[in-house]
């Protein structure tokens, strides 16, 4: 496709989650000097926030919902990403999620979670106005999609049909970005993606790493059984197509995440970190990718995944 600007676009339905899940990507790339543009479909005013200090932000979904973009803004600058949107209208301090505005527009809201009795993550019961994952997929798609031809990004990276865990939101951003990806390539202004990607961890890696901070943690340790059923996020190793190793920018990520504080504590040593639920888990500089659209190219790595998400796409 000969030597134009690289260009990557995520898709995350709350402010955290790219950090948790594409952090050091990101980093990689924005160093690289990639146009990294990072979408965020809510701005994740349900969640639970984990330091006392904060507490009292839970009792204004829309004061939480200000905090969290500025725990994003921050986030942003420790990986060195300069293009974030929110889908919809652009964010403006103090206007209340789901409203719709004058021009048609809308913030869409956190739609919130609940825990079923084996403590797996099931839609809220009580879901607020505006709720992103009752929107129907075609409203946001079509404003995705108008970015998508606008940006024309090589390669668009977001959650895997389960959401990852399971969240009513992150599931709504799955089936929004694929439609989305389609509804881009149509008109006269179409742009077809070349390369589209869900974020997955490999099964075999994860429980590796969770019985090593198992180990390592002891009594400690309040993370999963390694051995048990893991979130939708985790993969048989051979559904995982692309590995990208950006180590070194790891403390990057530890910055972006520990920017994220009502939502995760980050240990001293970046080598894990929590969410509200005090489950632990591995903070990891590899990330891995399942390429659902488009070609796989070179470099592959001894395993024969790909090492580059732009593989096979720009010679730049």
């Amino acid at each position: 496709m000969g030597t134009e600007p690289r260009r990557l676009v995520l898709v995350h339905a709350h402010p955290d989650d790219e950090t948790i899940g594409n952090g050091a990507t990101m980093a990689r790339y924005a160093a690289e000097g990639v146009q990294v543009t990072l979408v965020t479909c809510t701005r994740g005013e349900q969640g639970e926030v984990i330091p006392p200090e904060l507490a009292h932000l839970t009792a204004d979904p829309d004061r939480l919902g200000d905090h969290r973009v500025s725990e994003l803004a921050s986030a942003m600058t420790a990986l060195g990403v300069a293009d974030h949107r929110f889908l919809g209208d652009p964010f403006v301090p103090g206007r209340p999620a789901g409203e719709v505005r004058a021009n048609g527009g809308t913030v869409y809201a956190d739609s919130g979670m609940a825990y079923d009795h084996d403590g797996g993550v099931v839609p809220s019961p009580n879901p607020p106005a505006g709720a992103f994952a009752l929107t129907d997929v075609d409203e946001p798609a079509g404003q995705l999609a108008a970015l998508l031809r606008e940006l024309r990004p090589q390669v668009v990276v977001t959650y895997e049909p389960g959401g990852g865990y399971g969240h009513p939101d992150h599931v709504q951003t799955h089936l929004v970005t694929m439609r989305a990806v389609d509804l881009a390539a149509t008109g006269p202004d179409g742009w077809a993606v070349p390369k589209v990607y869900w974020s997955v961890q490999p099964e075999s890696l994860t429980r590796a790493a969770l019985r090593t901070l198992e180990q390592s943690q002891g009594e400690d340790y309040r993370g999963p059984d390694p051995e048990s059923r893991l979130p939708s996020v985790v993969v048989p190793d051979e559904q995982v197509t692309t590995a990208v190793d950006a180590s070194d920018r790891l403390p990057a990520k530890a910055r972006a995440l520990r920017a994220h504080a009502t939502q995760a504590v980050v240990g001293a040593t970046d080598a894990w970190f929590a969410l509200s639920n005090e489950v632990t888990q591995p903070l990891l500089g590899m990330e891995f990718y399942r390429l659902v659209r488009g070609t796989p190219g070179g470099p592959l790595d001894e395993l024969g995944r790909e090492t580059d998400l732009f593989g096979g796409v720009v010679t730049l």
